[in-house]
């Protein structure tokens, strides 16, 4: 995928862009996504120099969720956003969040061992 995407949060506070290049769409499967997102979380892998907020960046609230990473959710609706690196180059757009999805798959599973016993993963997408 080469084009810019757009995304917000429900209540439409926050408001992003994201331009390319994109690693792709990886659904983790842990513990924390299940307990954050009710379910896995496809996330959107893109580069924090090509992300920007177009709207509401003092609406997300960020929180520590590990050692290395945090995660970003809007202050007034609670959707939950982002996950970023607090060193690294990369930052994780929940995939929900964005606009036109069209063109964007999934290229893996991760934490799949960690799966919730109410959904099947794919045979061969397992990591």
């Amino acid at each position: 995928m080469d084009k810019t995407l757009t995304g917000r949060c429900m209540c439409g506070a926050v408001q992003y862009e994201v331009n390319p290049p994109f690693t792709g769409v990886i659904s983790c499967h842990c513990k924390d996504c299940q307990r954050l997102h009710g379910n896995y979380n496809p996330l959107l892998i893109a580069e924090k120099e090509n992300f920007k907020f177009t709207k509401g960046e003092d609406d997300v609230e960020w929180y520590n969720s590990s050692e290395s990473s945090e995660r970003g959710f809007c202050k007034t609706c609670g959707s939950q956003m982002f996950k970023r690196d607090k060193t690294g180059p990369k930052i994780k757009i929940s995939a929900g969040n964005i606009d036109d999805t069209s063109g964007l798959q999934n290229v893996k599973n991760v934490w799949t061992k960690e799966a919730g016993g109410f959904y099947t993963i794919p045979p061969g997408e397992q990591t």
